[in-house]
């Protein structure tokens, strides 16, 4: 399974290298991301399995106030997602 991972990220990778032609398009994608499409990858950032992994150990070396950070994680997501 992780060879097949490698391999379609691979692929995917010299696919989209065939497609920049300067610098530009390489660091803004030549203009054409939508709203919908940064969206996506603001909320991949912020879902990420770090912080969840930093949340859990937050909880287990401060105790309740890590508890309480955790809930505002959990209460800031839906905001940030329906603003």
């Amino acid at each position: 399974m992780f060879l097949i991972f490698v391999v379609f990220t691979l692929g995917i990778t010299y696919w989209a290298s065939k497609r920049v032609r300067s610098r530009s398009d390489y660091y803004t994608a030549g203009g054409n991301i939508t709203g919908f499409q940064n969206g996506l990858a603001i909320a991949g950032d912020y879902m990420s399995a770090a912080s969840f992994l930093g949340i859990s150990a937050l909880v287990f070396t401060s105790g309740y106030d890590g508890l309480i950070y955790s809930l505002g994680f959990l209460v800031g997501w839906p905001i940030i997602l329906f603003s």
